[in-house]
């Protein structure tokens, strides 16, 4: 079937069939024409396959994100960002705007010019099943990709209007445009803009598996091969997480209480379809059919950027992010209780001992060993984090190592000890999870505290407790007996700060704390990044003396983030955010 568009450029995906976990999502591009797009039967689905690599690796992203709080800073400079002084030009999320309207406009085509015209997948009789699937599965999982570009801008530019005070999400597209209707939409309400990616969502869970299984002879479209793309239970998770953004101070000013109860159920809902309330998984970023990553990413199967850029110097690492100690100070005792209260026994001669084993898995101290203190880690030397040690700023590389004392570790893959290889970092498959298991809990947590304020009862129509949800978080990171939380779900006031510490710290380095605090209000009251200096005293002791490291300057204006500059320019119907 011909058609006689104008030809449109494309980025094209091409033969994304993925007949193993190694080709998924990693295949050749080309720029096609519009008109040979929509000749092609298979590959015509790149223009779905191509949006994943938008969300592929993001790592790098969401560290600079987290330079903007007080969790962490980079290694090499201050970033002027953290100030919260952004300039018309300047806007830390100004890329956002692009990406996402440019993979909504890909996947609006996609659906008309290939879903809406009946173009088959296989059209061989033997492969009807396999037809039918995949091409609900196509339709489903545009549906997916296009909530998720326009989740991105709500998260990104949802906001009170200068002009008027009405909170405003984004400008809706469902129909392919001319630029002369794109420069003329104009954002629409927030709770619209919900709305819309919840349907989008629901049409995605219609047409979607919940989770990828069994052998592609035996499944065939749904197999275990196509995990990484969108399921029904990404969807889920996703309704969950827009729930709980839209219920949250910033964008629920009124503080309604039925914007709280439908992120708990939503969050409920997830949790019920992936089987209830379950023990997590032990940390692993290496693990692909890790059942706690319900969408999760990878470029490639091996890979080492992680571990070249985050390891301190001594092994063979840039130490790019160096976690503050602000962060540290997060972590509780080995008990669960806060390091600021007596019954954790905390010695601050000693502040690296007995603490949460998060701590260990997650950053890299004074004292520390190259991974998690295994047998061939001990093979390496401590880290000498010390002021004139080799891992100090400039002991072992020139202008090189940690301006706060501590190094990232979370994601890291152990070393390869290896006595024969000159270059002792590993490369393991890494996994980059967008949506978890874990997060799902928390946004439970979280919400049906706020909802219902009895965080210790089960909810009137639903089957566990906001306590129970964050046991399994704590239980997970090895606090069982757990007698503080305990104490803390006995009121909703309490139980609130205890879940956003949790937040806090089981999902520290993704991205997640800048907008936490922006959706709480509370991204005015940031505290300074402070980190450490370790002295030795000689006799194998130390002495540990806090030093301000960047100071973090945001207003209320920060609440909301700007639009971009450029876009306003572009288009006069745009409304600005309060503030900009």
């Amino acid at each position: 079937m011909k058609h006689t568009y104008t030809q449109l450029a494309v980025t094209l995906l091409v033969a994304m069939l993925a007949v193993s976990c190694e080709d998924f999502l990693e295949d050749e591009i080309q720029t096609l024409k519009t008109e040979e797009v929509i000749d092609f039967r298979e590959q015509s689905r790149g223009l779905v396959n191509d949006i994943y690599s938008d969300y592929a690796f993001d790592y790098f992203d969401d560290f600079s994100i987290e330079y903007l709080t007080d969790n962490a800073v980079n290694s090499s400079s201050p970033d002027h960002l953290a100030t919260g002084f952004w300039g018309p030009t300047d806007n830390p999320f100004g890329n956002v705007w692009q990406r996402s309207y440019h993979n909504i406009r890909q996947i609006v085509q996609y659906i008309e010019e290939v879903h809406n015209t009946g173009l088959p997948f296989k059209p061989a009789p033997q492969d009807s099943l396999e037809n039918i699937r995949t091409i609900g599965r196509y339709f489903g999982e545009a549906h997916f990709l296009k909530a998720w570009a326009q989740w991105e801008l709500l998260q990104a530019y949802g906001g009170p209007s200068a002009a008027t005070g009405e909170m405003l999400g984004f400008p809706i597209i469902n129909r392919i445009l001319d630029h002369e209707e794109y420069a003329r939409l104009s954002r629409a309400s927030f709770e619209r803009c919900v709305d819309r990616i919840l349907i989008d969502l629901d049409t995605a869970i219609q047409y979607l598996p919940l989770v990828y299984s069994g052998e592609g002879n035996s499944n065939p479209g749904y197999s275990v091969t196509e995990t990484g793309r969108a399921s029904g239970l990404a969807a889920h998770a996703l309704k969950a997480k827009v729930a709980l953004f839209a219920a949250s101070p910033a964008f629920n000013p009124t503080n309604d209480p039925g914007k709280w109860v439908r992120a708990a159920r939503l969050a409920h809902d997830v949790i019920l379809q992936n089987g209830g309330l379950q023990t997590l998984q032990p940390y692993d970023f290496r693990r692909e059919d890790n059942p706690d990553h319900i969408w999760r990413l990878r470029t490639t199967r091996q890979n080492n950027s992680l571990e070249r850029r985050l390891y301190p110097p001594t092994l063979f690492g840039g130490g790019e992010v160096n976690p503050s100690q602000n962060l540290i100070d997060a972590f509780p005792a080995a008990n669960g209780y806060p390091i600021s209260m007596t019954e954790s026994g905390f010695a601050p001669s000693d502040p690296y001992k007995n603490r949460d084993p998060r701590f260990n898995r997650f950053i890299f101290f004074n004292g520390d060993h190259c991974f998690d203190n295994t047998t061939g880690c001990l093979s390496y030397d401590t880290l000498e984090i010390f002021e004139g040690g080799r891992d100090y700023f400039g002991g072992f590389i020139p202008d090189v190592g940690t301006r706060t004392g501590y190094y990232l570790k979370k994601f890291l893959n152990d070393l390869e000890l290896d006595p024969s290889i000159n270059d002792p970092v590993i490369t393991l498959p890494k996994v980059y999870v967008q949506l978890g298991l874990t997060e799902m809990y928390l946004i439970y947590a979280e919400a049906a505290n706020e909802a219902y304020g009895q965080p210790n009862v089960v909810p009137p129509g639903l089957t566990f407790s906001a306590q129970e949800a964050l046991a399994l978080v704590r239980e997970r990171a090895g606090i069982s007996p757990d007698p503080y939380l305990d104490a803390m779900s006995l009121t909703g006031e309490d139980f609130r700060e205890l879940v956003r510490n949790e937040r806090r710290i089981e999902l520290c380095f993704s991205g997640e704390r800048f907008h936490d605090v922006r959706r709480w209000k509370t991204i005015d009251t940031m505290d300074n990044v402070i980190g450490v200096k370790v002295t030795g005293n000689g006799d194998g002791t130390f002495t540990y003396e806090e030093i301000n490291v960047e100071n973090r300057v945001f207003e209320e204006k920060n609440y909301y983030l700007p639009l971009p500059y450029e876009e306003l320019l572009l288009n006069s119907n745009l409304e600005q955010n309060q503030g900009w």
